[in-house]
């Protein structure tokens, strides 16, 4: 057992010599009488414990490096022990970290070898550079729109250089540098009292991102992301002003910007006036809304209209903010404006049904694709189930009848359709559609023979029953097939030279026809008739339930 006072003289001085040339960090007393540290040799580092007990001799110790013996490590804790008096000196509680092999050679760096690195390393990591002096240069507190511009064409500089396409882990950098480098920027134009100048220069800034936008090719949707955000959070913290005269008089200057000016505007700008409505709160939004609602009875009068796409954004405000029947006449239907036209017709519904049912004639009279009607048929269904009007109802249905392909549908049309010859042709694209499609798609040969046997036409059924007809569409009808023709029906059934069925419904059509037919006649047309796939089987199935095999 070792003891501490004595410990030196225990070992070797060349092992004590080595052992105290080994770095001792974050000792500390775990628990009573119960010592750890980190004892770091050259590049690696080993978590050591002590115990000892009141007369100082070491009762149990252990190391990291799982050295069975007294190792080193144990013993340069030991020597740091008793130089300090058991080491019980001040040392911080908490997690404990080894030292990198990083920090290590670090430690042995002067600043003047770091310095001369970094220099070199800089001049091929342009962007490791750039966050360098993100992170050591000095901290300015205010911006100008110049050396707002500055900085968003140093970082995308630093990653692009002269290239006009970027991949996505470029484009990544640039966002990081980008998020670094207008952290304080965003600060200052968050703190400063003077909304007008924060948002000219928001602006300034906005608009310089998407400049680059325009001229480089960036890969995915990031840095669009990146300035959709910072928009969001520039306008919410507009929106959270405390003074409400102030926060109008900013957003009647803006928006009137757009309302009243005949120049140009920028999409930034743009984008800017319309989240700052969509992120408002009701009192804000309906003051806003008031603005537009006012300008447009002054364009009202004089004539003046908007591109339809803003005309869109705009009616999304006045409808919200209950304007819309006032200024209907200003949101005319307009030819081959889809998204627009059926956002006006939702809000004619809520003030005139037949002026709604009108206007969805009307696009559907002018579209020349039929896929663009289907949201108009719909629309019209709606208003039809309300007015409760059946024959305008199978219109619809007729109009839409493809989508659904139901037998609930075309009854309903076929009883409520008020233009005779209309549905003739309607019934006869239907029939010819359905039975060409036998082969592909079971469901279709159930509706042609649902149809079939809702106009009672078992006939029609018996001539068009082939190899293509599922066993369980047959079993369906088999009793009236039977009543209609008793030997069409038996014929109908051997000719079919392919069965593909199931094994229940064979078995279902096997003792339906030997429920009906005697021996003489099924085995008249069923004892040489093994021609095709599945036939044979069947074949033998009808013989054998019939007492013939």
């Amino acid at each position: 057992m070792y003891n501490l006072s004595d410990l030196q003289n225990q070992f070797s001085k060349q092992k004590i010599n080595k052992a105290k040339k080994l770095s001792i960090r974050e000792f500390e007393e775990s628990e009573k009488n119960r010592f750890v540290c980190f004892v770091d040799e050259e590049a690696a580092s080993y978590d050591v414990g002590m115990t000892i007990d009141a007369k100082a001799e070491i009762t149990e110790y252990s190391c990291e490096c799982g050295s069975k013996d007294f190792c080193i490590h144990a013993l340069a804790m030991g020597i740091f022990m008793s130089e300090n008096k058991t080491g019980k000196t001040a040392s911080r509680r908490g997690p404990r970290k080894k030292i990198s092999e990083t920090e290590l050679v670090m430690e042995d760096l002067n600043s003047e070898e770091l310095k001369s690195w970094l220099l070199e390393f800089f001049k091929k990591n342009k962007d490791a550079e750039m966050q360098f002096m993100l992170s050591f240069g000095q901290k300015k507190k205010e911006f100008s729109e110049a050396e707002i511009s500055e900085l968003i064409k140093n970082a995308i500089a630093f990653v692009a250089g002269k290239r006009k396409s970027l991949t996505a882990p470029e484009v990544k950098k640039i966002v990081d540098l980008l998020t670094k480098a207008l952290e304080p920027v965003e600060e200052y134009l968050m703190q400063n009292p003077n909304k007008r100048e924060s948002i000219k220069r928001f602006l300034c800034l906005s608009e310089q991102i998407s400049l680059y936008t325009r001229k480089i090719l960036f890969a995915g949707t990031r840095m669009d992301t990146f300035q959709k955000k910072l928009r969001a959070r520039f306008i919410a913290n507009l929106n959270h002003m405390k003074d409400f005269d102030l926060w109008k008089e900013m957003a009647a200057e803006n928006w009137y910007l757009f309302l009243r000016s005949k120049e140009a505007m920028t999409f930034d700008f743009y984008y800017f006036i319309r989240e700052l409505y969509h992120d408002g709160n009701s009192d804000q939004k309906m003051y806003i809304a008031g603005l537009v609602r006012d300008e447009i009875k002054v364009w009202m009068k004089i004539g003046f209209d908007l591109r339809t796409s803003l005309k869109q954004d705009l009616l999304e405000i006045i409808a919200e903010n209950g304007f819309f029947a006032e200024l209907q006449s200003y949101f005319p239907i307009e030819r081959y404006q889809n998204s627009y036209n059926l956002q006006v017709i939702s809000e004619i519904m809520k003030i005139d049904l037949k002026k709604a049912e009108k206007a969805c004639k009307m696009v559907i009279e002018s579209n020349v694709d039929e896929r663009f009607n289907l949201p108009y048929y719909e629309i019209l269904g709606k208003i039809y189930e309300t007015e409760g009007c059946p024959a305008d109802m199978a219109y619809i249905k007729r109009k839409r009848f493809w989508e659904t392909l139901s037998l609930d549908d075309y009854i309903f049309i076929a009883e409520n359709e008020a233009d005779a010859e209309e549905f003739k042709k309607f019934r006869n694209r239907v029939l010819a559609f359905l039975k060409n499609s036998f082969f592909n798609y079971k469901e279709t040969t159930e509706l042609y023979f649902g149809i079939l046997d809702y106009e009672k036409n078992y006939k029609k059924m018996l001539d068009v029953i082939d190899s293509n007809t599922p066993t369980s569409v047959i079993n369906l009808y088999a009793e009236k097939l039977y009543l209609t023709h008793k030997n069409k029906f038996l014929m109908a059934v051997r000719s079919r030279n392919e069965w593909n069925s199931t094994e229940e419904d064979e078995e279902v059509l096997a003792d339906f026809l030997t429920s009906k037919y005697d021996a003489g006649q099924l085995e008249d047309s069923f004892a040489k008739k093994y021609y095709g796939f599945g036939s044979d089987r069947f074949s033998k199935k009808v013989l054998r339930k019939a007492g013939l095999s």
